[in-house]
């Protein structure tokens, strides 16, 4: 199977590695110079729980650079969520004609947006239970194993779900098909809305977070809103109990969330993903979500302080003050 990652992170180049450790044609297309230029240069790097590996496979930040001889037949989409859009333009001229799409993001709106740039009927819907971390330009790790799964999102099977899931499976990873794959992406936005934001804020972790009284209180309040969003739009979950499971998991769970990873790292989050496309889905339907509006306003606060204080460690608070004296702002 020829495949293109788009978006070679932590995760994407996770995948694309083990694919392409399996015998698939694969390339890897991203925005990390450096990244880029270190996989070119000495191979992919990937450890982890499927063992450490170095990894001979083409990467590029140009689509075309990242094309196969022939176009892919499949495009696995691991961008952040805020550029799947622009992501999606890219797409057709790196697939075949009967090539396909799809997507293991965090969020909602990622296949719909896919959808309209390629058609309805070229796209999957994915879900990814795995972690893993990035550890340097070149170098990633698969940090836990979860279910991938693949389904079409009319719930269907196919020969195509199927190929992938064949693929996944060669590759080392645990592969399902669900026929509610739309349920199955809401079931993990419900997941990440729950925790990564509250982590990301706070830095602490699940089994932390559960463990303060008021933050533990917070999260319960945060939830409600969430399936109350979930309920209003008749969105049937895989797991009906997910609520109970999220706060018991939480309990005996420390993963670091890619959401604080990323905060962690100076990166923007992909809040306007999660938590903020939670906020719009509930003004439409008519209800508050005023616990979730609070946590989107801190993380972005958190956000925005740490990129300064990486990016910008030089500020001059008094000059700003004095600029703003002066009227100049």
């Amino acid at each position: 199977m020829k495949i293109t990652v788009v978006g070679a992170g932590a995760m994407g180049a996770s995948y694309g590695g083990h694919l392409a450790r399996a015998g698939h044609e694969v390339a890897l297309l991203d925005t990390w110079q450096d990244h880029v230029e270190a996989i070119n240069r000495n191979g992919l790097r990937v450890d982890g729980v499927l063992g450490e590996h170095r990894i001979s496979v083409p990467a590029s930040t140009a689509p075309n650079g990242a094309t196969p001889a022939d176009p892919a037949d499949v495009a696995i989409v691991f961008v952040d969520a805020n550029n799947t859009a622009k992501a999606a333009e890219t797409l057709a001229d790196l697939l075949a004609p009967d090539g396909f799409a799809i997507t293991f993001q965090n969020g909602i709106g990622n296949v719909e947006k896919l959808q309209a740039a390629l058609g309805r009927e070229r796209v999957l819907g994915g879900s990814s239970m795995c972690s893993a971390a990035g550890r340097g330009p070149g170098h990633v790790a698969l940090t836990h194993m979860g279910m991938t799964s693949v389904g079409e999102t009319h719930g269907s099977d196919s020969p195509r779900v199927q190929a992938m899931l064949e693929a996944l499976r060669g590759a080392g990873f645990e592969a399902e098909h669900e026929p509610n794959i739309m349920g199955l992406i809401w079931q993990k936005f419900v997941v990440n809305c729950a925790v990564n934001a509250i982590a990301a804020t706070t830095g602490l972790r699940g089994g932390e977070i559960v463990r303060l009284p008021e933050l533990n209180a917070f999260q319960d309040r945060v939830l409600d809103e969430i399936m109350a969003v979930t309920r209003a739009k008749q969105i049937r979950l895989p797991n009906p109990e997910i609520a109970a499971k999220i706060k018991a998991n939480c309990h005996k769970k420390f993963n670091k969330p890619s959401m604080l990873q990323h905060v962690e790292a100076g990166r923007r989050t992909e809040i306007e993903a999660l938590n903020g496309a939670l906020i719009r889905e509930a003004k439409t339907l008519g209800i508050p979500t005023p616990n979730n509006e609070a946590l989107v306003a801190l993380l972005k606060g958190r956000e925005l302080h740490q990129q300064r204080r990486i990016h910008q460690p030089d500020l001059d608070y008094d000059a700003w003050e004095a600029r703003i004296a002066a009227g100049e702002e």
